[in-house]
């Protein structure tokens, strides 16, 4: 049986790895459609990276999810590859940005842009492609463990990502005419692009608050995304994955 995936703002960091873990599990049929926003170069690298024979199993779209115009420009592409009435049997939602500022330094907009990409689009997003989703499929949020303990770094995307695992729990009951299930991961301190730009200072101190010592890597919540997103009896569960963070 086919199946055939969407996952958002997924060429590099987390997304990335959850696309190469849905790919190599993946059968002849199957199709994997993978959002990004600006850089093209970027994604003819990971499409690049993936091996030959997956390839073709595998169809990049441009499409910037910081706007309603370009998350409208997403479901028209994926409408319009396929010619069924319902085509869609999971759908991960990755598109995320923060703020690394001081509380105090924000301006309404700033605040409101975050609110917007992290929770508005993905939410509307979700809305746009149910009609077009299967019955029994599935839809995982990438939401953070930031949502549900406060951290210092920024506080915008902490209270994001808490509406969106709020948001994940209570899509189950628009979600339940269809079998639809709905989940979100909650990921720790994770060794992405994302922290390129951190001190070795600020690395040491945060692996010194996980108990496992260290950053997760990608293909970690990878292989929990998949199960999450395969196991049939998972629905309105927001999953951490964070290493035993702040056990000291």
């Amino acid at each position: 049986m086919q199946t055939q995936t969407l996952i958002t703002a997924a060429t590099s960091g987390i997304g990335a790895g959850i696309a190469r873990r849905i790919l190599t599990l993946s059968s002849e049929s199957d199709h994997v459609f993978v959002n990004y926003g600006h850089r093209t170069e970027q994604a003819e690298a990971f499409r690049d990276s993936i091996e030959p024979l997956l390839q073709s199993r595998l169809s990049l779209i441009q499409a910037d999810l910081s706007s309603y115009e370009g998350m409208m420009r997403l479901v028209d592409v994926v409408k319009k590859q396929s010619s069924q009435e319902t085509f869609l049997d999971e759908l991960i939602l990755c598109a995320g940005i923060s703020l690394k500022k001081a509380f105090s330094d924000y301006t309404f907009e700033e605040f409101n842009h975050v609110l917007e990409v992290n929770l508005s689009l993905p939410a509307f997003l979700v809305k746009e492609l149910l009609p077009y989703m299967k019955e029994g499929g599935s839809i995982l949020f990438i939401g953070s463990y930031a949502g549900k303990q406060a951290y210092s770094s920024s506080l915008v995307y902490g209270v994001s990502k808490s509406a969106v695992h709020f948001l994940t729990r209570s899509l189950v009951k628009e979600t339940e005419p269809k079998q639809i299930r709905v989940n979100a991961i909650a990921p720790g301190f994770i060794q992405t692009p994302w922290h390129q730009g951190r001190s070795q200072e600020s690395f040491e101190r945060i692996n010194r608050k996980i108990a496992l010592h260290r950053f997760g890597q990608a293909e970690e919540i990878a292989e929990m995304a998949v199960s999450i997103l395969r196991n049939g009896y998972m629905n309105g569960s927001v999953v951490d994955i964070h290493g035993g963070y702040d056990y000291f």
